[in-house]
């Protein structure tokens, strides 16, 4: 909202302020003022002035300057000039040190300013001006002459008559105060933040002795949506009328484009009382009737923005007998639309719905002004002072004849003010306040009495007082008022949050809750960074389509959860799974690093099976790691292509340090298949599934373009975390030397790493501590068992016997070949 300080000061005398101190003031209240402008106008500081020259004497080091002692009427200074109609008794402008000079432009293009000189050995205090410098005028070689009459000290821009600057603040109007978007609105703010009284702009116009009755006809079939309607009639009005030059100003500074008299003036009332109106041509409307009903089928208007609209029953009209000839609340149409010429309009002021007119606006893809207020909520009860507004300032501009009398379709419970402009209380809530509690949540100690009269001065009425504690009334104007907390807010704002001292809480709070999913999260943090690498965040949903390209799988689709209304199509299912979310990311990253690695740790939502008929969500928490490009090769060896194989190790490594440093448990890998990875391994954590890895497929990374390879991992949180505090056992240091025996076999493609490392345990003997693959060549692979007996030293037989036994049992396995050599 664009507030003009001048119109404010209509209705509010704010001019003896600062504009700063009124920003900050309405910034603390609670309605943030993003920028104060100043806009037109002269731009000449208050620090030039005129001034009288009591004394001028020639510089004693100059043939050309003088010293001169002048005043403005406060007091003297000293101050050197060399313009050749210096002299004793004239006066002048003066500019004082710190006074902008709008002749004198520094490189950034900015006044600059007077200081504090030294000529030729003489101080100077400041600077006598000619109208080229101040840029007021051409003037001559000198400065400027004034009448002897003028008073010493008068600002030269009031005696130049040149335009003050417009100050217009830009106000951010939060979505629950609709109120704030008008001049009275924000007048009505001021005056309570600065407790002066608030006054109405006048609303009197003389009724000619035409009939409304006899003009128009209102019937309005949708109640519900139209809560209430008044027409008012301007019978005659002189068609060549402008629009006044401050009214069609202060629309400019708003933002709005003048457009002839009658649409001014409805615009004007929209931003000045925050009740949008729209004007007809009386003379369009067929049978001057008005009709207020749903469209139907197949119905098309021509709104004033010159496009075709397509309407259906959801959408709320203003027709007159045959056609639509507005949508209402939104925008009007442009066959019954004001055109030059125009000599009888009839004024529409209404209250419709607001979810009617979101619903219009958003169905026509059409935003406007008033749809904007609308939607928000205007005053429930501004609509025929508005409408009264209009005909006032109508019949003066324009010499408008205003029909007698108005056409009010109220079918609301209850009926509005009688007074002329003022709250209505009769449609709103009534709100209870105990101050005690309204004490203690605001932390100041606050008379009753002074809570009563914060409230008042915003219009909320005192009904009933009891001890300790009130009814209040709230005024129609403010939707966001509905409880307790509501009236205990504006309490705090306009007392001042800033006179809320800070306190820390005083009540102990240990939770009995345990905080070790919290510890596991940073635990796990800690390992993935030290394992090189990064946090990743992604939304909770994401659209259906991401989900499909990773996984397909009728079985997954099933359990989706899907959002009944999104946002967007891009944000419509949650999330069962992190890895689409991750594979975006890397394949984003991968265009600008050669390689990456991310983890996130995050919730995924699918349905349970359903009980009873009724299915229900269900939530888990997931880990998954993810790596792009070389990440597990050294600086000289990263230009080599990376292999599905290496990526799947390289992400089947991290998982193994993973589980060690967690304490997991006993993690296992069997091959498995998934439609977005080329190739997968299922991850078992001490006997039971709890995720897969794998590398993703060549179809997933076009997309992308990645030539390199893409390994992904998803593994449930709960059971690698489980045992993340548990106490390693410990085991005497070894008293006995420990022999090693290197195998290396040829393996057939199927062959598992596990099913050949359990024959070697099992036929190793209780001896056998420790197997380790060292090597891999092709389908060759190298193994190097330890040995170490914890009652005395092994001899060469005993782990000869040990690993003859070995040897024939791997020899046994079908498509492994021991290699001899």
């Amino acid at each position: 909202m664009r507030l003009p300080l001048s119109w404010l000061n209509e209705y509010v005398k704010v001019d003896d302020i600062d504009p700063k101190e009124l920003a900050e003031k309405l910034t603390r209240a609670g309605l943030q003022v993003e920028s104060v402008e100043s806009v037109g106008g002269s731009t000449l500081s208050d620090l030039i002035v005129v001034a009288e020259v009591l004394e001028c004497e020639a510089h004693p080091n100059s043939d050309h300057l003088h010293v001169c002692k002048v005043t403005d009427g406060a007091e003297e200074f000293q101050v050197v000039c060399g313009a050749p109609n210096m002299r004793k008794g004239i006066k002048t402008a003066f500019a004082k040190v710190g006074a902008p000079i709008p002749g004198f432009l520094d490189k950034n293009g900015k006044p600059e300013k007077i200081k504090k000189g030294r000529l030729r050995g003489v101080d100077s205090f400041g600077m006598c001006c000619s109208e080229k410098e101040l840029c007021i005028g051409e003037g001559s070689s000198g400065i400027i002459e004034y009448p002897a009459e003028t008073p010493n000290g008068a600002l030269v821009r009031d005696v130049a008559k040149l335009e003050r600057p417009e100050t217009v603040f830009d106000v951010e109007v939060t979505w629950n105060r609709p109120d704030a978007l008008s001049v009275m609105g924000l007048a009505r703010e001021f005056g309570a933040i600065l407790g002066r009284p608030v006054s109405a702009p006048p609303a009197d116009f003389e009724e000619c002795d035409v009939a409304v009755g006899d003009e128009v006809k209102v019937v309005v079939e949708n109640p519900g949506k139209c809560l209430r309607y008044t027409a008012r009639v301007v019978a005659d009005m002189d068609p060549d009328a402008a629009t006044p030059d401050w009214m069609a100003k202060r629309l400019e500074l708003c933002g709005v484009r003048s457009l002839g008299l009658a649409v001014d003036v409805t615009n004007y009332v929209m931003l000045e009382l925050g009740a949008p109106m729209h004007a007809f041509d009386h003379t369009k409307l067929k049978d001057r009737t008005i009709v207020v009903r749903d469209a139907r089928d197949g119905e098309r208007m021509k709104t004033l923005d010159g496009a075709e609209r397509a309407l259906d029953p959801s959408i709320l009209v203003i027709c007159d007998a045959e056609r639509p000839n507005a949508v209402a609340g939104v925008m009007g149409g442009e066959d019954s639309g004001i055109a030059p010429g125009t000599r009888s309009v009839m004024l529409e002021s209404a209250l419709f719905e607001p979810a009617a007119v979101k619903d219009s606006s958003s169905k026509l893809g059409l935003s406007s002004e008033s749809s904007y207020r609308y939607i928000r909520g205007v005053d429930k009860d501004v609509a025929d002072f508005a409408s009264r507004r209009a005909a006032h300032l109508l019949q003066r501009h324009g010499a408008a004849r205003i029909a007698k009398g108005v056409v009010d379709v109220d079918s609301r419970a209850k009926p509005g003010p009688a007074e002329p402009f003022g709250p209505s209380y009769a449609l709103n809530a009534q709100v209870s306040l105990d101050f005690s509690r309204a004490r203690k949540l605001i932390g100041v100690d606050i008379a009753d009495a002074e809570m009563t009269r914060l409230l008042e001065s915003i219009g909320i009425r005192s009904l009933e007082s009891k001890e300790g504690s009130a009814t209040f009334a709230v005024p129609s104007w403010r939707w966001d008022i509905e409880m307790e907390a509501d009236l205990v807010e504006e309490i705090a704002r306009l007392h001042g949050l800033d006179a809320i001292p800070d306190a820390m809480p005083s009540a102990p709070s240990v939770s009995r809750l345990s905080d070790a999913p919290f510890r596991a999260k940073c635990r796990t943090r800690e390992v993935c960074l030290a394992l090189g690498f990064s946090e990743a965040m992604h939304y909770s949903f994401l659209s259906a389509r991401e989900l499909d390209d990773f996984d397909a799988r009728e079985g997954t689709k099933s359990t989706r959860l899907v959002i009944p209304d999104p946002v967007s199509a891009e944000f419509g299912v949650m999330r069962d799974s992190l890895l689409p979310q991750m594979y975006m990311s890397l394949g984003r990253n991968s265009s600008h690093e050669e390689s990456a690695m991310l983890f996130e740790i995050g919730r995924t939502f699918h349905s349970k099976p359903c009980e009873g008929g009724v299915c229900r969500p269900a939530e888990r928490e997931m880990l998954c790691l993810g790596l792009v490009g070389p990440a597990g090769r050294e600086a000289l060896r990263r230009r080599a292509a990376v292999t599905e194989e290496e990526a799947v190790l390289w992400m089947k490594g991290v998982v193994v340090e993973l589980v060690s440093k967690l304490h997991s448990g006993k993690v296992e890998f069997a091959q498995t298949e998934h439609p977005a990875f080329a190739a997968a391994l299922q991850v078992k954590l001490n006997g039971r599934a709890v995720g897969l890895l794998g590398a993703v497929s060549a179809k997933l990374r076009h997309p992308f373009r990645l030539t390199t390879q893409m390994a992904l991992c998803e593994l449930e949180f709960a059971p690698l975390a489980k045992r993340i505090d548990a106490v390693g056992r410990v085991s005497p240091v070894p008293q006995f030397p420990a022999v090693r025996r290197d195998i290396a076999v040829t393996v057939g493609e199927g062959v598992a790493n596990e099913e050949i490392e359990r024959t070697i345990r099992a036929n190793g003997g209780r001896e056998l501590t420790k197997v380790e693959l060292f090597d891999i060549f092709k389908t060759s692979r190298a193994y190097s068992l330890e040995f170490r007996s914890n009652e005395k030293t092994l001899t060469d037989d005993e782990v000869g016997k040990a690993f003859k036994r070995v040897v024939e049992a791997l020899k046994a396995m079908a498509g492994v070949e021991v290699r001899e050599n």
